[in-house]
């Protein structure tokens, strides 16, 4: 990972093909940043940056042949005004032997904080974690592509959004049914909860969401929004709120 610093490396082709760059790692904490998005993109980029920095502070502090997935991650929006591109700061809470708790908080080119985010990671030691990536590193895609692009309701996801573990990246998986509550809840979540059931491997196969809605106060909305595969099996369950002053 250090590599990825010191030469602009994408470590995965879904953080080439976005333009995520790693800008520093060390046991415990990492940072990244990501080319602006649009108001529609907003929250796609959100949820990718977040788990990129947020499971990086923990990977940095790994032995060999250890590794982390995400087994939940919640993205609180605090500005959705942004100026520029966005820099993720991801730090290690706390750590045991076999779980991690992470944060990351996300700012603009202005230094405002756009977004807070906190991670559940299991830390695994399997076939997976000892296997190194094979051949270089995946070049960068010029111009950078939308994270919203990459995951859509009722197709396969594209080849390009898999992680270091070759499988879709958790975020911007997440940011699907996370988007689509806007739906449901008269507007983008405030807060969302996105809760990891099994991994989603670039295959053909489609994923589709369903939404509803669990509560739709005035003020207060809450919904619930499920992604599921083609053999109908649950990936991912996003839970979000949204709430109006006025």
């Amino acid at each position: 990972m250090r590599r990825c610093v010191d030469d602009d490396l994408a470590l995965a082709p879904v953080h080439a093909v976005v333009g995520a760059r790693l800008r520093s790692i060390e046991p415990g904490r990492a940072v990244a940043t990501l080319p602006g998005a649009d108001a529609r993109g907003l929250d796609a980029a959100l949820w990718l940056l977040a788990d990129f920095v947020s499971g990086l502070a923990v990977t940095g502090t790994l032995a060999p042949g250890e590794r982390i997935t995400t087994l939940r991650l919640t993205v609180h929006v605090v500005d959705r005004d942004v100026v520029g591109g966005l820099h993720g700061v991801g730090t290690l809470d706390e750590k045991a032997d076999d779980v991690a708790l992470s944060t990351a908080v996300i700012t603009d080119d202005a230094g405002r904080t756009v977004a807070r985010a906190t991670g559940r990671n299991a830390v695994l030691a399997d076939a997976v974690a000892t296997t190194t990536r094979p051949g270089d590193a995946p070049a960068w895609s010029e111009p950078p592509r939308r994270a919203a692009d990459l995951v859509v309701d009722g197709a396969s996801p594209d080849p390009l959004a898999v992680n270091y573990a070759g499988v879709v990246q958790g975020g911007v998986l997440a940011s699907l049914p996370a988007v689509m509550l806007a739906d449901v809840l008269g507007g983008p979540p405030d807060e969302a909860t996105a809760t990891f059931l099994r991994a989603v491997p670039v295959d053909g196969r489609t994923v589709h969401v369903t939404t509803e809605v669990e509560h739709g106060g005035r003020r207060l909305r809450s919904g619930r929004a499920v992604l599921r595969d083609d053999r109908d099996r649950t990936v991912l369950t996003v839970t979000g709120l949204r709430y109006s002053a006025g």
